[in-house]
């Protein structure tokens, strides 16, 4: 019974794996901040803390840098200064500014309690020796500021 119930885990992590949105070369910045905030959105589906998951999938090497290992990051994202991005609200997107490699665009939260918030999301697309051949032209996720 150990090993069905080991084996129906590592079906299920993998299935769950599969599922969520991964950085491709295919997204532009656009997409790629919009994807992450969903997941934060939906941190808990399908899984607890399952989008924040996804979001340090989306997380540069320069940002991991800082925010790494996974415990860690968790960490961070749970901190008072990120919470409106894991709360129910209406999300409106400023318009994204584009430099050659390097984009940012403000994302504002609005808040079911009347509350918002605002952060500024900048994003790259990575080189291979910035993502050691793993994602050469993918848009992740350098810094996300809250502004105050």
């Amino acid at each position: 019974m150990t090993a069905a119930l080991l084996s129906s885990v590592c079906w299920w992590q993998l299935a769950f794996l599969a599922a969520q949105p991964l950085p491709n070369p295919n997204l532009g910045p656009e997409q790629v901040i919009r994807t992450v905030v969903e997941a934060l959105h939906n941190r808990n589906s399908p899984t607890t803390n399952a989008g924040i998951f996804t979001v340090y999938q989306f997380a540069s090497p320069g940002n991991r840098q800082n925010t790494s290992p996974y415990g860690k990051f968790l960490r961070l994202v749970k901190l008072p200064d990120f919470a409106p991005l894991l709360a129910p609200g209406v999300t409106t997107y400023g318009p994204l500014a584009l430099i050659g490699d390097h984009a940012e665009q403000q994302v504002n939260i609005h808040l079911d309690d009347g509350r918002s918030a605002q952060f500024r999301f900048v994003v790259s697309r990575q080189t291979s020796q910035q993502t050691q051949g793993r994602c050469a032209g993918c848009w992740m996720v350098d810094q996300v500021i809250p502004i105050r």
